[in-house]
Order: C-alpha cells, then structure tokens, then sequence
C-alpha cells in the first residue's frame, strides 16, 4: 500500500508538472484594480518583460467592450491565431486607473545612460500609443500589435529574479514577423555583462531605426544553450568569431513556404567587421541593392572539406569564376537520413570519377568535377530539387559567370 501510494502521488505530480512544461499553454489577461493603482505596474514589467522586450497596457473601464476585447486578445490559443500567439506579447489590464481608455505598448528601455554617454538619446523611452478612441475594433488593435510589439532592439537580459530566458525565436522567426531579421550574435559569457552587446550593435543603431518596421533587430548570444537555433538556421557556428550580424531581409525558407528547389534564402547577408565604418558600408550597400548573397553551412569554421567538395563559401568562385576554358560538373547530394539512400553509393561512383579525371591530363585540362552535399551547404543552383533520392549532376560550360548560367544544363 505505501509503494501504491508514493506511486500515485508521483504520478499526480507529474501531471501537474507536464501541465505546467506544455508549450501551448493557456494565456489570459493579467488584471489589475484601483486598489493596485499605488504599487504601479513594476511587478508586472519585472516579471514579463524578459525575453520578448515589450508588454501590452490597456488602460480600461472594468466590464467595458474595450475590457472584453483585451481578454479576448490576451487568451489566443495557437489554433485560434497563430501569428498573435507567436508575437508573445504578455498583456495587462488596468481597470478604473484613469478615465479615458488607453492602449499602450511599453518596450523595454534599457542602456539609458550607456546611449546618453554618446550623446544620444535612449531608446523605446515612450510607450507606442494606439491611436483609436472610444470602442477599439479588433481588426485594427491586432494589426497595431503586429506593427509594433517589437523592441527597436531586442536585447539579452536576464529575466525574472536573475533568470536566464530562451531566446524568443518563434517572435522573431515565427508568422506573427511579417518583416525581417537582424540578428546580431555576439559571444557573452555573462548576460549580466552588458559591454559585448553594446559593442556589437552600437555603430548599427541609425540602420536599425531606418529600418524600423521591416527588419527586426535581435542579439543571440553565441552559447551551448542556442547552438540547437544556431545549427537549424545555419548561422554564428563558426566560434572564432566574436561578434557578426547575419541580415534576414525576408523569412523564405524559415516561416515562409518554399518549393522543392530552394536552398537558402537569396534575401540574407553576412557582416562579420562591426567598426563604424565597415557597418554603414554594409548598409549601405543593402539599400543599393548590392550586397552578395550569404549561403549559409552548417560546417563552417568546422570540419575541413573532403576532396573536390563544394562549400556554401566557395561555390560562386569554383563554378560561375571558374578558368574561362574550363567546364564544370558538380554532383548534388543529399545526406541518406534525409532520404537520398543512394547518395552514399553515388558519391563513392562520383569519387570514381573524380579519380579517373584527375589521372587524364587532357581531361583534367578541360574538366572540373565537383560534388556538394545540400543537407550540409546552402547554393545557388535552383535546377536540382532540395531532396534527392539519388546524386543529380549539373554541366555548366566553359565562359564567364553570365554564360555558365544560361547554358548548364542537368
């Protein structure tokens, strides 16, 4: 009976912990009174302001329709709107505090001073307002919300009590984004030693507010509890590296469906030097248009490449600059647990090739062959299919980079 009893009281526990650990959890409007009016919204701040960086005020009259619809927009669900419940917006009532109905958006102002130190002002200091009167309709305060329930700059704080939080991805790369990403990873042993971030972000601060609206800007910090994020997105996995922007122009391929030939998003861009003047060339060579593609892989700065493998940062320079005589054949492939079980045979045949090339003066004289392995390297080439159940090969012919392009063929 003892044994019967601890069993169950285990299990209830676990019950409730499993309730308390689901990801879809129910949200509801947290509300507060006159009789909270003295104590102010502080606790409030202090408690759901971390990670997402902004909160959601309405100033109501209690039982009012301006009151019902914040309940409403406070208890989403996934299912019933799925952006809104990924914009992850904590929001409060305050019943009765003031006589005109309000709504506001408080963003988190922090590094006052730092930014004063510099002689400029500091950021998100006032509320964005909601500009309806008298009865709020739906549609357009959810609109407002997705507009602007983004810091200007989402800083890494921690949170309640000192806690560290989950970076917010499904905020920043989730459908309640409709624009972009800046993310800015910076390597920070300590969330509670600020200098890194600040550093790293200080010479973008007037890009960032021109773009304010179609790209949100981030910091990641570059650790082992976001390597999981870092590795899906193929990005800030090169650890040598102490601070770098990686610029998400759209979320194609991310929070945005894609067909079978896609193989990384064309609209994103790499800034690895974070001095003054190498950021407002980077930026400004992103307004003109002119900044190159960053193809993405999950090796870099990692493993060495294997013979005549094509990386994701060497692709454009060995096939479109390739020697002018010279024709290209490149081997798509992708890994067998991603469904391309004759991958691991057909690279083995490829490798064949590759020999029997290299042994042939005159061959090797007009032929490069080369093989790229997609689960691994972001490319260019929209000719093969994203899975493969078997190596695909593409000639591109002996010419410039323009010729190569129009002329190769599978």
């Amino acid at each position: 009976m003892p044994c019967l009893m601890a069993w169950m009281a285990w299990m209830a526990w676990l019950v409730v912990f499993l309730a308390l650990c689901a990801d879809a959890k129910p949200r509801e409007l947290f509300e507060v009174g006159p009789e909270d009016q003295e104590t102010g919204l502080e606790p409030f701040y202090d408690g759901n302001m971390e990670p997402w960086g902004v909160v959601c005020v309405g100033y109501v009259n209690e039982g009012s329709a301006n009151h019902q619809l914040l309940k409403k927009l406070g208890a989403v669900t996934e299912e019933s709107d799925e952006a809104l419940w990924e914009l992850q917006v904590p929001m409060i009532a305050a019943k009765d505090w003031q006589e005109q109905e309000t709504l506001h958006l408080v963003r988190r102002n922090y590094a006052a001073k730092l930014w004063e130190m510099i002689q400029l002002s500091p950021l998100d200091s006032d509320p964005v307002v909601f500009p309806g009167d008298g009865k709020w309709k739906e549609k357009e305060v959810r609109k407002w919300l997705m507009e602007n329930a983004f810091p200007t700059i989402n800083y890494r704080i921690p949170g309640y009590q000192g806690k560290k939080q989950p970076f917010p991805f499904n905020k920043y790369f989730g459908s309640g984004n409709a624009g972009g990403v800046g993310l800015v990873m910076v390597k920070i042993k300590d969330l509670n030693d600020f200098g890194p971030q600040f550093r790293a972000i200080r010479y973008m601060r007037p890009h960032i507010e021109k773009l304010s609206g179609k790209i949100r800007f981030a910091i990641l910090e570059k650790s082992d509890s976001t390597l999981e994020m870092r590795t899906a997105l193929k990005v800030g996995l090169n650890e040598s590296i102490e601070a770098e922007l990686v610029l998400f122009e759209n979320l194609d391929g991310v929070v945005r469906k894609v067909d079978n030939h896609f193989h990384g998003n064309k609209k994103k861009y790499r800034l690895l030097n974070l001095t003054e003047d190498a950021v407002n060339g980077f930026f400004e060579a992103y307004y003109a248009g002119d900044l190159p593609t960053y193809w993405a892989s999950k090796d870099e700065g990692k493993a060495k490449s294997a013979a005549g493998q094509l990386r994701a940062w060497d692709f454009e320079e060995k096939v479109f600059k390739a020697d002018l005589k010279t024709a290209v054949l490149v081997a798509f492939m992708n890994a067998p647990e991603d469904g391309c079980a004759a991958c691991t045979e057909g690279r083995s045949v490829w490798a064949s090739v590759m020999h029997a090339v290299q042994l042939n003066s005159q061959l090797r004289k007009h032929f490069q062959i080369l093989w790229l392995d997609q689960s691994r390297d972001e490319h260019p080439e929209e000719l093969v299919p994203g899975r493969l159940g078997q190596p695909m090969v593409v000639y591109y012919p002996p010419g410039d980079a323009s010729k190569r392009r129009k002329r190769k063929m599978l």
